[in-house]
């Protein structure tokens, strides 16, 4: 939503929500058992208890609980995340820092202040990154709507704001279409609101696809999207919404125990102005849709004065 988080929302397209649910179980799940392996530090360290020989290894981090979970391939999709990237380097130079508590414990010496409070530190920011991932992910969930996958109108605003921040300082055009899908009234009607949310669902997943990786798509109401073309001429983005027009008229989109459905959509597509407002925008794309509609559906038409 853009209030803080940290996540690319271009990745968010390549995950479901339930993928992201999962993901903060497992946080959850692993925050606890990094608060479990503490409290066991904390005991050889006060009480005198045999320290864990996995804690004295220099790959001590792979053996904890957190770090099998970590390094294990229930996370393999999260290892190009910058944010994700940060705590796995955190909880390393943790379990560095706890190697060199133990080896001092038992070698006899006092621990150094210096070497204490690094380790409190790192323990403290590494529970603090993976509080702060949680509400990034927890951010994003609530700007996506969890049907389609699209992003919602609680972000659309911001972003498409900042786009036209972007297209005055780079004199860069940015486009902007408002898309419906044809008829989906009739889809309902005559195979089910499920049939119609599969219909929904695999149509944005077709749509996001052809999009670039800086496009972004929004849900704006019922069957009706918007979708932002950033960098791009007026000309090419008719060619590239033309382009997904055709290959969304010839998809099969399969329906649990009916035959595959086909839908098309109308395009009403404009570009941004920087003396305009951003409403003012989407008002003239919702125009062009209008007319791509009474020129008979299933074509993409442009904005003209």
């Amino acid at each position: 939503m853009y209030l803080r988080y940290n996540i690319d929302m271009t990745d968010f397209s390549d995950r479901t929500t339930d993928s992201y649910l999962d993901i903060l179980r497992q946080l959850e799940a692993a925050a606890v058992n990094h608060t479990a392996w503490l409290k066991g530090l904390y005991r050889v360290m006060i009480c005198g208890s045999e320290p864990d020989a996995a804690d004295l290894e220099t790959d001590a981090y792979c053996h904890c609980r957190f770090g099998q979970w970590y390094y294990s391939e229930d996370c393999h999709d999260l290892r190009t995340d910058p944010a994700f990237i940060k705590i796995g380097e955190c909880h390393e130079a943790m379990h560095t820092s706890a190697g060199e508590l133990l080896q001092t414990r038992y070698g006899g010496q006092a621990v150094p202040v210096e070497i204490y409070d690094a380790f409190m530190d790192l323990s403290i920011r590494l529970r603090q990154d993976i509080a702060s991932y949680q509400l990034d992910i927890i951010n994003t969930l609530c700007i996506v709507d969890h049907l389609t996958g699209a992003w919602n109108r609680t972000g659309m605003s911001k972003k498409l704001q900042e786009e036209h921040e972007r297209m005055v300082r780079g004199k860069k055009e940015c486009c902007v279409c408002m898309m419906d899908l044809d008829h989906f009234k009739l889809v309902n009607d005559t195979y089910g609101h499920c049939a119609g949310d599969s219909v929904l669902a695999e149509a944005t997943k077709f749509i996001s696809g052809q999009l670039r990786k800086y496009d972004s798509i929004f849900r704006y109401g019922g069957e009706e999207f918007l979708i932002c073309l950033p960098d791009i001429t007026i000309e090419n983005a008719m060619l590239r919404l033309e382009h997904i027009r055709a290959g969304l008229a010839a998809l099969p989109i399969p329906v649990k125990g009916q035959n595959d459905i086909y839908v098309s959509a109308s395009f009403g597509l404009t570009n941004m102005a920087v003396a305009e407002t951003i409403d003012d925008t989407i008002r003239k794309a919702d125009h062009a849709l209008l007319c791509a509609k009474a020129k008979g559906r299933n074509q993409v038409c442009q904005w003209t004065f």
